[in-house]
């Protein structure tokens, strides 16, 4: 199980470097976009299309390293102030959730896909599907992540922090 832990958080790592570059692109093609559009008074056509479609990707494959990180933005009080046994149950639901809505999402992302079939984007002459591919793709790291996640859960030990339960917050 280690190794298959290693193996994904080595994807994961990959994934955030691959994001980490195309934001810098992304950062320096939009720096580039305003000086042509003010400065040398021709904006470029293709780049405002590149930055859209490239945050798209960013943000959908950000959340999915993000889900393994426990990054996402939650409500964790109801965590606190609950019993041990129940906290550990809830984290197990919520996790359970989350991948019932990657599924929907990848579901629902193939169904795109094939909606867009041969149509093609405006300036850049590529295939929609290129971006609509970010939702499975992100989908399906995201419920690796989350599966990740949930064995986590099942498997930790409890530290000394963890020991105290919710009643003692009130």
């Amino acid at each position: 199980m280690k190794a298959i832990i290693g193996l994904a958080d080595r994807l994961n790592h990959w994934v955030f470097n691959t994001i980490a570059i195309l934001f810098g692109l992304v950062t320096l093609l939009t720096i580039y976009q305003v000086f042509a559009r003010f400065i040398l008074h021709s904006p470029l056509v293709w780049s405002e299309e590149v930055v859209r479609y490239s945050m798209i990707w960013i943000v959908l494959l950000g959340t999915s390293v993000a889900l393994r990180k426990g990054l996402l933005v939650s409500v964790e009080i109801v965590l606190h102030i609950v019993p041990r046994k129940i906290k550990k149950m809830m984290e197990v639901l919520i996790v359970l959730l989350n991948v019932i809505f990657l599924f929907i999402l990848i579901r629902y992302g193939f169904i795109l896909l094939e909606l867009t079939n041969g149509q093609k984007i405006g300036a850049l002459d590529l295939p929609v599907s290129v971006i609509y591919y970010a939702i499975p793709v992100a989908g399906i790291l995201g419920i690796l992540n989350a599966l990740l996640v949930l064995v986590e859960i099942l498997t930790k030990k409890e530290k000394e922090e963890d020991k105290i339960d919710g009643s003692a917050l009130i």
